[in-house]
């Protein structure tokens, strides 16, 4: 008998053995059902282990955002997934900031994995410059590939900054959605929504289109959306693309004027290294669109502030006179660029992933009333820097530091909720 050649032999089926993967074993998950983990999982069982799929399946449960830490390695045979549970429920104390306004204070309770099955239930109200009451429901996966259903309550009122009216609005919802091939996704919404307006305090002074003011609206509304998504991780992208169309119909039922909101969006982002601060460049861009015979006055968008171009503010009057005027409109057009890079590295603490990012941005903008009237010359440019809180479970915490050439800075905070 050839001794060395049974010895190889009897390597090579060792070897071969050893890198199959026979079964799945999950670790950690002490309120999660193992069935939404599985869900997420792509790696051929009954094969060879492939750290491609492992990397996959890896991002696919951290998105979840139900762990602050997800691993996956094999051990022995076994496709072994190790999670550490962040907070499944927690009392929510409401600090909302309205750049417009200011602040509003209150407090709720959210449970973030429902009955293990990641559904969420939140509940809550905040009073202040904006008082709002609501109730919020969403399992993201009921059947099927990703079968959603979602339903949310509300109310609201607040004054309005600019024309000083005082609005309310009640609404309810209920959505569905679904996936293709992980990437394609589809979402429906359709709902009812009442709103009032009291202009006993009106500023018709700062009027500047002629509009027909109703004190009450009332709507069914709809929302269909598409969601092209390829980014590697949702709370924090380093690579991938993320592109979403929504067309959101609303139908008049009383004397107002039905309107229309079409919102497109797409984000690329580029990890430039994966070493030195793990700097991520990022390209930003918006299209907002409404189309009306009459848009209701509370529907006019700002050009400045949090969610367009920083470094203006989202109150005309609070910019440059060179400026203010082109601040409000009903349609938008927004370019971004921004490098982000680690500052203190995300880390778990207990079950609390903690992290900060710096961000340096330029932001570009065009506010018109209507697609024939953008022009570049009037286009708003804003610049600066900001810092990014991460913290698993409640997201996103952003402060931006914004600055225009004309010498103004504003200071705009946002989340990702």
């Amino acid at each position: 008998m050839n001794h060395p050649s049974f010895i190889c032999l009897f390597l090579f089926y060792s070897i071969s053995f050893a890198s199959q993967i026979v079964d799945v074993n999950i670790i950690g998950n002490k309120h999660s059902r193992n069935e939404i983990i599985l869900r997420e999982i792509h790696h051929p069982i009954s094969g060879e282990y492939d750290s491609t799929f492992a990397k996959d399946d890896r991002n696919r449960i951290y998105n979840l955002g139900l762990f602050s830490t997800v691993d996956i390695r094999q051990v022995d045979s076994s496709y072994t997934i190790t999670v550490v549970e962040t907070f499944r429920f927690f009392p929510i104390p409401i600090a909302d900031y309205n750049e417009a306004k200011g602040w509003s204070y209150g407090g709720g309770i959210a449970f973030l994995n429902f009955n293990g099955l990641n559904q969420k239930l939140i509940l809550g109200g905040i009073g202040g410059e904006e008082t709002t009451y609501f109730l919020n429901f969403n399992d993201p996966w009921v059947t099927g590939d990703h079968v959603s259903l979602s339903g949310n309550v509300y109310q609201f009122n607040t004054k309005n900054p600019v024309y000083s009216y005082y609005y309310k609005e009640n609404g309810i919802n209920i959505g569905t959605g679904f996936y293709k091939n992980d990437v394609h996704k589809f979402n429906f919404l359709l709902g009812l929504e009442t709103a009032s307006i009291d202009t006993s305090g009106f500023n018709y002074s700062e009027i500047k289109y002629p509009i027909e003011i109703h004190s009450d609206y009332q709507y069914v509304r709809g929302e269909i959306g598409y969601v092209f998504d390829r980014r590697d991780i949702f709370l924090d992208p380093t690579s991938g693309d993320k592109l979403t169309f929504y067309f959101k119909p609303k139908i008049s039922l009383g004397e107002s004027e039905s309107y229309y909101r079409f919102q497109l969006g797409y984000r690329k982002y580029y990890q430039l290294s994966k070493n030195y601060f793990n700097p991520v460049f990022s390209v930003n861009s918006k299209l907002h669109l409404q189309f009306s015979k009459a848009i209701p006055i509370f529907e006019y968008l700002y050009l400045g502030g949090e969610d367009f171009v920083r470094g203006y503010s989202p109150l005309p009057d609070r910019n440059v006179t060179a400026v203010s005027h082109l601040i409000e409109g009903f349609n938008i057009i927004y370019q971004s660029f921004q490098l982000q890079h680690t500052l203190f590295e995300k880390k778990d603490y207990s079950g609390v992933e903690l992290g900060i990012d710096m961000v340096y941005f330029s932001d570009f903008g065009i506010s018109a009333n209507d697609i024939a009237s953008f022009k570049l010359q009037n286009m708003l440019i804003g610049f600066g820097f900001g810092f990014r809180f991460f913290a698993s479970g409640a997201g996103v915490i952003g402060i931006d530091f914004g600055f225009n050439p004309y010498g103004q800075r504003f200071i705009h905070l946002s989340d990702s909720n």
